[in-house]
């Protein structure tokens, strides 16, 4: 790669590259590529390049304080022995716009900038500060949005009768047993007493029961039994005649 000259007294930059595969970095492609970017930048702005860090196979969700050599690239900025970070794409430098908006906070507070070559301005303007800002923000509600949609889907599986947790490890004759003792007005310890007269194995093996795993029984009882009537409660929704007495229509089930 040829070396850019420079004029004495321009600002002092640092290259920052990042490829997240072994192949890429061999190649060598991605990087160079990334760098002569920062290149030519770097003459139309008239920075002085004097680093050129390189990450090689570290993928993007690696957190920036968990790479050393963008870190010793931070120390020298915040030193002053370098003015500007220049990075070809963001998300070469962080994949989390989050995380992105830190650093550029950080270079406000530190006296540096951090020049991003595939936004506005390279964030050293207010577009760059705006549609970093603007890109916070859609995280924000891209992250709020997927949590609601989860939570509406599990709900949704809940009145189905899904049933959520760990498998159960109690046999059925096990859980019968047991729900006819509590019906009979057994306390845990009589419970457990009683399964244990009866040689049943505990989930994990044992041969004594205790309050507590037959607590833990009786709940995986009351879950199995919720998840049937919401199954039953479900499929009788499905069949139930419409106000004008058709059926319902099966496209959403």
């Amino acid at each position: 790669m040829n070396e850019l000259t420079y004029e004495p007294g321009e600002f002092k930059a640092i290259s920052y590259a990042r490829v997240s595969t072994d192949s890429q970095a061999a190649s060598g492609l991605g990087i160079d590529a990334q760098h002569r970017a920062v290149d030519r930048a770097a003459a139309a702005q008239g920075w002085q390049i004097v680093d050129r860090i390189t990450d090689d196979a570290v993928s993007g969700k690696t957190p920036t304080e968990h790479r050393p050599l963008l870190q010793a690239a931070l120390a020298q900025l915040k030193d002053g022995r370098a003015q500007v970070l220049a990075v070809a794409r963001s998300d070469r430098l962080a994949r989390s716009t989050i995380e992105l908006l830190r650093l550029y906070e950080r270079s406000q507070a530190e006296g540096w900038t951090l020049a991003v070559l595939d936004f506005p301005a390279g964030l050293s303007g207010p577009e760059g500060r705006m549609c970093i800002g603007f890109r916070a923000l859609v995280a924000e509600f891209e992250s709020d949005m997927a949590r609601i949609r989860t939570n509406e889907a599990l709900e949704i599986a809940r009145l189905r009768g899904t049933r959520f947790g760990r498998p159960s490890r109690h046999s059925e004759p096990t859980k019968q047993l047991a729900s006819r003792l509590r019906s009979a007005g057994h306390s845990l310890a009589q419970i457990a007493a009683a399964l244990t007269d009866a040689g049943i194995a505990t989930p994990t093996g044992g041969t004594a029961w205790s309050r507590s795993s037959a607590r833990s029984l009786l709940r995986t009882i009351d879950h199995d039994t919720a998840a049937r009537a919401n199954a039953q409660a479900h499929q009788q929704a499905l069949t139930r005649p419409d106000n004008d007495g058709d059926p319902p229509s099966q496209h959403g089930a």
